[in-house]
């Protein structure tokens, strides 16, 4: 009986697209901040080129597997049904892969070229986001780094606890870049510290406005705030249980909170997973389970991070 997470809370919603390629190279650009002494006379020779034609990226795929081992008896068994024990083992390690790429997906890690003897890797979300971002003291953000053709990972700063503060002070970069956020992502030890800042009166919040409660058998206590509205723009409040803390050592907790606009992210797959066959392997016979992806920021500045919680920590304002 299996309780294990297996909806994709950001991959499992967001745009999936192939390639060919075992790293995928995309572009993005920005039109230039608007002026208002944008003037000409008439007739007059034309004025010099603010075209921006957009910074070239790449993001290498990232190879994962898993493995199925299969005993000549079991699959022999009436009674253990091996051919169904292999089917549920494939789902299985179909899922596990799945989770595997919603973790590295929402994690502050670098990307890796792919090299002789070298696995690619493919950059997280906190290593992309670098423009709208709240860090701790002694931290800094990571980003594209044209020198070396990779994403680096964020400094971990000092942890404090989130603060409303520093999510609107992203989103408000954001939203102002042009972003149209919709959705924050959060391990659910911190989604459990928003909730309560929430109903407080500590927090700034007008109105707090709920689908009408109750029924037949009375009424619903709500406890739980699934979205914020902000003046950068309306999310969803994601209790992501895939999500990992970046430490969780006692004592030196840590995770950060990504804010997202969702159809400006989308996952790469080279191949989704797929199983092959490797062959007997004395009494039984081994199959692997392999997908190759990368999820990709398609403008980190649609995007925001606020990096070095302490997720022990109530949220404050």
């Amino acid at each position: 009986f299996d309780i294990s997470v297996r909806v994709m809370p950001l991959t499992g919603r967001i745009a999936h697209i192939g390639t060919t390629s075992a790293v995928k190279d995309f572009t993005n650009k920005q039109l230039r901040k608007p002026s208002t002494t944008n003037v000409v006379i008439d007739g007059g020779n034309s004025g010099t080129d603010g075209t921006r034609k957009g910074e070239r990226f790449k993001q290498p795929m990232q190879l994962q597997d898993e493995n199925i081992s299969l005993g000549d008896q079991a699959m022999e068994s009436d009674s253990f049904d091996g051919i169904a024990d292999f089917a549920t083992q494939l789902g299985d390690s179909t899922d596990t892969l799945r989770r595997d790429t919603e973790a590295r997906t929402l994690s502050n890690t670098a990307s890796v070229l792919p090299t002789t003897g070298v696995a690619g890797q493919c950059a997280g979300f906190f290593a992309q986001v670098k423009t709208a971002v709240s860090v701790g003291a002694t931290g800094s953000a990571g980003g594209w780094n044209p020198g070396t053709g990779v994403f680096d990972a964020a400094t971990p700063g000092t942890t404090r606890a989130l603060s409303e503060g520093a999510m609107l002070g992203v989103m408000e970069t954001a939203n102002t870049n042009g972003a149209d956020l919709d959705m924050v992502h959060m391990i659910p030890k911190l989604k459990t510290k928003f909730s309560q800042f929430m109903m407080t009166s500590s927090s700034r919040i007008g109105t707090l406005v709920t689908q009408a409660p109750g029924g037949a058998g009375g009424a619903t206590a709500v406890q739980s705030v699934m979205v914020y509205e902000t003046d950068h723009g309306t999310v969803e409040i994601v209790n992501n249980r895939v999500m990992q803390p970046e430490v969780e050592t006692p004592g030196s907790e840590a995770t950060n909170v990504a804010i997202l606009t969702s159809d400006m992210i989308e996952c790469v797959d080279q191949w989704t997973p797929r199983a092959k066959r490797l062959g007997p392997s004395g009494a039984g016979e081994q199959w692997q389970v392999t997908n190759s992806f990368g999820t990709i920021l398609l403008n980190e500045q649609a995007h925001a991070g606020v990096f070095d919680i302490d997720y022990t920590l109530d949220m404050t304002v």
